[in-house]
């Protein structure tokens, strides 16, 4: 029976948190909102202008662009001679793109000045958000009492060795933690389950995210919250949670005063993932040996007996979001909510890590493998994937099998994860300004010295 620690602290709103925009919004929070409010509109403008006036060049360019990127896909899918071949056919269509649309170098310019203005306005209005009372708090909570015996636990390994080139754990220490750093071979989830028995009140993880996602078990498992330091290479884990990457030392203080959320976790067969599960091609190409050495290489190697001429189809049987069943796929990703995969500030993060659903990508083929690629997404609380083999995937990217069917499902709000008071606390996708009436509407207010509202 999970134990419950009476250090625990209970996750209560605190009032003056709920008070969005607390305050007088400062002065610089005004003009950051009146530069969206212009800078956005005008390059829009600049855009529109570019691509109208430049017709037809630029769309035949595009067109011979695109073209280009096929060649390229295809030589992915070949050896040695035919791989250079078609690397050498999109080098010429990319010059042909090129050379079509030089005539038409003042409306790309324009163009080109529109996409750095509209950057501009929506760094602007994110700014503005950030700058004004209280952002971003209404989703947190403040918890009553502070962890009592809270344990770190170090793996000095990831991130080429971040947590010593910091000084990470004798920081640890002098804060009063009880730190135990990792050696190669250590049963990370055992000792956090010992921890957690011999009075732990709250576990900490510093490393990548398969270290994050070993400790934070323990803590849905004994109802402990967990704190995140970003510790690893990439660290999506910690970006997806609004804390600053680049400063490990900084997310100690969330052993002390912090807001605390309760997050979602993802499940594939009984197995806990903070990130995603990538199914498919990347899946076949991380469960050769030779991945973690050379990953470039291995990439290469593998990819013509998955998408060339002679491969054949991988038995990856499911139903998508429109209730279509289909028998292949080139690549199934399935994620802990979903993530922002459109070009624009944001990209590769999560809004949200509390909706309560999977986030799911399918690469698959219109019609056989010689069909174009068509990107399907959808959300969904569970999903399976149906084979006749076991299935190669990447778990948080650590290469892992899966027996059939391989089943996902969202676990909701099932880890309580502590946020240093000074992160901002929500992901760059969540921060990212999106062109509706009520970011509009925000603007406004804030341009106009009145607090936003939520």
């Amino acid at each position: 029976m999970a134990r419950v620690s009476h250090a625990q602290p209970l996750d209560t709103p605190d009032p003056a948190d709920l008070k969005v925009g607390v305050g007088p919004v400062p002065w610089h929070a005004r003009l950051l909102a009146i530069g969206c409010l212009v800078l956005v509109p005008l390059g829009i403008a600049a855009i529109v202008y570019g691509f109208v006036s430049g017709m037809p060049d630029l769309l035949v360019g595009l067109i011979v662009l695109a073209l280009a990127a096929g060649c390229v896909w295809l030589a992915l899918g070949r050896r040695r001679a035919g791989r250079v071949l078609f690397l050498v056919l999109a080098l010429v269509l990319l010059g042909a793109s090129i050379w079509s649309v030089y005539d038409t170098g003042r409306q790309v310019f324009w163009m080109i000045l529109g996409m750095v203005v509209l950057l501009a306005g929506g760094t602007a209005g994110r700014s503005a958000l950030l700058s004004s009372p209280r952002p971003a708090r209404h989703h947190l909570h403040r918890p009553r009492t502070r962890p009592r015996k809270p344990v770190l636990f170090v793996n000095p390994h990831s991130g080429d060795g971040t947590a010593e080139r910091v000084g990470l754990v004798a920081a640890a220490r002098a804060a009063g933690l009880e730190v135990h750093e990792l050696q190669k071979g250590d049963d990370l989830t055992g000792m956090a389950r010992k921890a957690a028995e011999e009075g732990a009140d709250c576990l900490g993880a510093a490393g990548g995210d398969g270290t994050q996602a070993q400790v934070a078990l323990v803590c849905i498992d004994r109802q402990l919250p967990f704190v995140c330091i970003p510790a690893g290479t990439r660290n999506h884990f910690a970006l997806d949670l609004g804390l600053d990457r680049d400063d490990p030392l900084g997310g100690l203080s969330a052993f002390r005063d912090a807001y605390t959320k309760r997050i979602d976790v993802g499940d594939v067969n009984g197995d806990m993932f903070l990130n995603n599960v990538s199914i498919g091609a990347y899946g076949e190409v991380v469960a050769e040996e030779q991945y973690r050495e050379n990953k470039i290489g291995t990439a290469l190697a593998k990819l013509p007996s998955l998408i060339g001429p002679e491969s054949e189809p991988l038995d990856l049987r499911f139903t998508d979001g429109d209730g279509q069943h289909h028998d292949s796929a080139l690549v199934l990703h399935v994620s802990n909510n979903s993530y922002e995969l459109t070009p624009r500030p944001g990209f590769g993060s999560r809004p949200t890590l509390s909706d309560g659903k999977l986030g799911i990508v399918a690469v698959v083929h219109s019609s056989g493998l010689t069909g174009p690629l068509k990107v399907l997404r959808w959300e969904a609380p569970t999903f399976t994937i149906e084979s006749g083999d076991e299935v190669l995937g990447g778990l948080d990217g650590e290469a892992r099998s899966f027996p059939a069917p391989v089943e996902f499902r969202i676990k909701p709000s099932v880890l309580t994860v502590r946020i240093p008071l000074d992160a901002v606390g929500v992901s760059p996708a969540a921060l990212r300004p999106r062109l509706t009436r009520k970011t509009f509407d925000r603007m406004v207010a804030l341009a106009a010295g009145k607090p936003p509202p939520v």
